[in-house]
This record gives structure tokens, sequence and C-alpha cells, in this order.
């Protein structure tokens, strides 16, 4: 096993899980674990500014010559499965057969079929238990390569870099306290991806909806034209949301839930809503007033309250605007034979925001996929690649 992929394993290990219901920053004091080692570790790499901030933000810089280039990844992981004791597993030469990461999960090529690209190499998997962390421990152990062979070939001339690792990302909450000014770059990448094959140019619109729902708990033998079930409006409500607009369905955009509780009396639902057009979003907003005032229409005693939040915005006019990034990294993926693929991120990262404050971030891959997960993966050779391909773009 080489060091770069020890070096992943090593933060994959640290427990970093968010949570978005603390309304703290960072939402866990657990991210600042990994904050701080990698402060440790950028200035045994001569990062002799590297320091933590209050809200267990990276910063650290390199001095280079021409434009300061800036590298971002988060500490944080996703909040779908749990992030406490990883075990990755690593595989030599996958020989496309099912992989058994426990008795009760595996990875196989019929649920997975894009995996197919990845046989014949070697993959860190989970033990089946947790996620394995690599969105986006993955993006942040190939900085950290990056800046590992740049302190041992001092040679190699590079531009000034400027790096940040932010917390909360899969909250959406990464540039909440993320200051321009200290990471002090001129176009910045993100290593948040999937494919290295891709650069992302564009992302979802964002929000986040969360409904609660108030109605008139009686007892049951005592309800009629008086009991209002929460949880029955809960399930109304979330029928009468477009059913072709889901996740299983949805390409350019959908509503996904990610939580419901309550009782009869009280309830509350939490769902995501995503869509590469705003207008289309908004469009899906106003679907949701119109559901509320259905409902309070049949159920006047009821109570309805929504709330719709917005988390990120799609970074494609912003990036379109300043293409030095784009062009850099589209060229050093050619230096490598790569043609590159100018992606959509059915989803968003910290450059997308990055990007609407005026620093141009798009999104480039690590080598991972099934993120959030407990079939999540890593290649060696692609993660291997992608140091190589920064390397090339941050060269001068």
């Amino acid at each position: 096993m080489n060091k770069n992929i020890e070096r992943f394993i090593r933060y994959a290990k640290i427990d970093t899980q968010a949570d978005e219901n603390t309304g703290t920053t960072p939402s866990t004091e657990k991210q600042k674990n990994l904050s701080k080692l990698l402060v440790k570790e950028l200035k045994e790499l001569g990062l002799d500014d590297a320091y933590m901030d209050e809200y267990g933000i990276v910063y650290a810089h390199l001095d280079g010559e021409g434009d300061v280039i800036g590298l971002n990844s988060h500490v944080d992981t996703a909040l779908e499965v749990t992030d406490e004791n990883v075990n990755p597993q690593l595989l030599n030469n996958w020989d496309g057969k099912d992989i058994k990461l426990n008795d009760q999960y595996s990875i196989s090529l019929k649920q997975f079929p894009k995996m197919e690209q990845f046989v014949g190499k070697d993959l860190v998997v989970t033990d089946g238990n947790t996620l394995l962390g690599a969105d986006d421990k993955a993006g942040i152990a190939i900085i950290m390569g990056v800046l590992d062979y740049l302190k041992n070939n001092p040679d190699f001339k590079h531009h000034p870099l400027a790096v940040a690792f932010t917390v909360d990302e899969e909250i959406g909450e990464g540039p909440k306290h993320f200051s321009l000014e200290k990471m002090g770059a001129d176009y910045a990448f993100t290593i948040d991806g999937g494919d290295i094959t891709d650069i992302d140019i564009e992302n979802f619109n964002a929000q986040q909806l969360k409904v609660r729902i108030e109605g008139v708990a009686v007892h049951p033998g005592e309800g009629i034209n008086t009991l209002i079930n929460a949880l029955q409006l809960q399930a109304e409500f979330i029928t009468a949301l477009p059913e072709k607009e889901t996740p299983f369905y949805a390409n350019e955009g959908y509503w996904h839930l990610t939580s419901c509780n309550g009782t009869s009396e009280k309830s509350e639902f939490v769902a995501i809503l995503r869509n590469f057009s705003r207008e289309k979003l908004e469009l899906l907003d106003t679907r949701i007033y119109q559901i509320r005032d259905e409902l309070l229409k049949k159920y006047p005693k009821a109570k309805i309250e929504i709330d719709i939040s917005e988390q990120y915005e799609n970074m494609k006019k912003y990036v379109d605007k300043d293409p030095r990034p784009v062009e850099k990294a589209a060229a050093a993926l050619r230096k490598f034979g790569i043609e590159p693929v100018f992606g959509r991120i059915k989803g968003g990262t910290d450059g997308a925001t990055f990007s609407k404050m005026g620093l141009v971030t798009p999104n480039l891959g690590t080598g991972s996929g099934n993120h959030h997960g407990r079939f999540e993966y890593l290649c060696v050779q692609d993660f291997e690649k992608m140091i190589e391909i920064v390397l090339e773009i941050i060269k001068r």
C-alpha cells in the first residue's frame, strides 16, 4: 500500500460526520479532529502559515510564481450512513465478481454497472457497516499528496497555492464562514467529485423544505368531525407532491424526502429540493404552497407551516465569466490522454457558493463513487492519477 492511500485510509478512519440539527459551526465538534491533524501535516509539508479558525476551517498557503490557485475539499461526511468505526478494505486487481462487504451487503456489477470500468484495478471499499468517507477525504488526500510531492521535489515550478479545508459541506453550510480574504486565491478547484474525467461546471440549485403540521388531537372514539391527524396530513401532503419529480424518475431535478417524524397532534417532514433550472425549482415551490392551501381548505382547523431555505446556487453563470480554471483543468486532462467531460453535478459543492462569492471554483473528481453509503468505493489508480493531474494544473 503506497503512502497516498495510507493517508486516505488514515483520514477515513476519523469520524467527521456532520449533523444538520445542531445549529452550530461546525455542526459537530469532532470535525475539528481531522482539521487539527491537517494543520499539523500541512506544517510538516512546509505550509508554515497553516491554521484552523474558530469554525474548524483550515487555511494554508505555499509560495510560487503566477496566479494564486486555490485547492479545496471538505472534512465532514454525509449523514445517510454512520461514519463511526470506518474500516476500509483494500481489494487488489478486482476481477469484476461480487465484492462481499459483510454477510449482509455486497457490491455487484448488476447493481452498479458503472463500476465495470474498474475491473482489473484496485479498490478501497467499506466493510458494509459504514460509509467510506471518500466524499471528501479522497479529495483531501489528493491535495495532501500534491503538497507531499512538492516538498520532496523542490525543483518543481508551480503556481502559488491557497489551500482550504471546509466543514459542514454535506449540510450545505461549507461556505457559511468561509473567507475569500483568508483564502487569497485568484481562482480555485474543489476536488470533491466522482470520475477523474469530469470537470463539473454546473450543479443543482438547492433548497431545503421543512413542513410542520399541527392537527387537532382528541380520542379517536370522539373524533367525528373533530380529530385532525397530523400524521395523516403529512402523508397527504407528501402524496400530493409530483410523483415523477423524485430521484427514481427525474434527471433534471427532483424533491427528495429526508426525514419524517411526529405524532397525531404534531408532525414534521424535511425534504431537499433540487433543479438545474431556477425557474423549474420555483415552480415546485409554488406547487408546495398550493398543496398547503388545498389541505387547509380541507382541514381549516389544522396549521401548516412551510419553511423553504436556500442552500446553494447553480455555478454555471459564474464559471462562464472566468474560463481560466476550466481551461487549465481541461489541458491537464488532455496531457494524460483523458478527454474531459464537462459535467453537471446532481448535487452541489462548496465551489458553487465560492463561485457566487467571486472565487470561480469548478469541481474535479477523485476516482470515487457510490457516495453517501456503505457501497462507496475509491479506485486507487484513478486517485493516484488525480494527484498527477492536479500537479499538471498547478505547474509553471
